[in-house]
């Protein structure tokens, strides 16, 4: 609905001359897509009976293994390697806190320089 203002109490109100237009009903031309030159478009996949490839079935054996319910962490299902990496890790990881508090403990305290 249209509206517009009344000119004697300044408030606005329906418009009585309502305009419609006559060509409802033709709607108008889509202009189309033009590509520019060269343009390449993929080739058709043929059809396959679902929407993803086949998994091998080696895959499927560690995805199982990895999704079974067994009380062990998801960084120890590889194995005994597992377990190395994850000691080792250990290891390095105290190595480096240990040596930050021997930093710390040197720059607190500093030596006194010997005249």
């Amino acid at each position: 609905m249209f509206y517009q203002r009344d000119s004697v109490s300044g408030r606005i109100t329906s418009s009585p001359q309502l305009k419609t237009p006559s060509n409802l009903g033709s709607l108008p031309e889509d202009p189309g897509i033009v590509y520019s030159p060269g343009t390449v478009f993929p080739k058709d996949r043929p059809a396959r009976k679902g929407i993803y490839d086949v998994v091998p079935r080696f895959l499927l054996q560690r995805m199982e293994q990895f999704q079974k319910h067994d009380n062990i962490p998801i960084h120890l299902k590889g194995g005994p390697i597992d377990k190395v990496l994850f000691g080792t890790s250990l290891i390095m990881c105290a190595a480096g806190l240990a040596g930050c508090f021997q930093f710390f403990y040197k720059m607190s305290f500093p030596k006194k320089a010997q005249d």
